[in-house]
């Protein structure tokens, strides 16, 4: 998924989370920087406006500034010093069930409108490895 996304759209920060709605968490299933991000980390979810839309209407968070940022992500202190300040959260999600995110960072304004679009390639593939993963783990 990660070379997937480089090649597709290209990601500076790569990870994926699976949702456990009902205990409230997300885990980090994939990093590309285990150092910063580490894999089988948690945190609580925040059931806010962008995680209703996400989840009900499978839309795709896009901020391609730190400012736009401000707010939502209580990690962009370390996010800046890794060099990223735009981001797109991809919500994957099947059977109506949230199955999680792809999350991608980068530059500030790297991801334009043309590279955002290119995220809808990703949707499939994503939706294959949540499957695979849930299939063998427990989230």
């Amino acid at each position: 998924m990660h070379r997937l996304a480089k090649e597709t759209v290209g990601v500076k920060l790569f990870t994926m989370t699976a949702d456990n709605p009902d205990a409230g968490y997300v885990r980090r299933v994939y990093s590309s920087d285990e150092a910063a991000y580490p894999i089988l980390g948690t945190k609580p979810i925040v059931f806010d406006a962008n995680y209703e839309a996400m989840t009900r209407d499978r839309k795709t968070y896009v901020a391609n500034s730190l400012k736009e940022m401000e707010g939502d992500f209580p990690d962009l202190d370390l996010i800046k010093s890794l060099g990223c300040g735009s981001a797109i959260n991809m919500p994957v999600v099947a059977g109506g069930k949230m199955l999680g995110s792809v999350n991608l960072l980068d530059a500030e304004h790297y991801y334009g409108p043309e590279r955002v679009a290119l995220v809808e390639q990703l949707v499939v593939p994503a939706m294959a490895c949540f499957l695979i993963l849930r299939s063998a783990f427990t989230i």
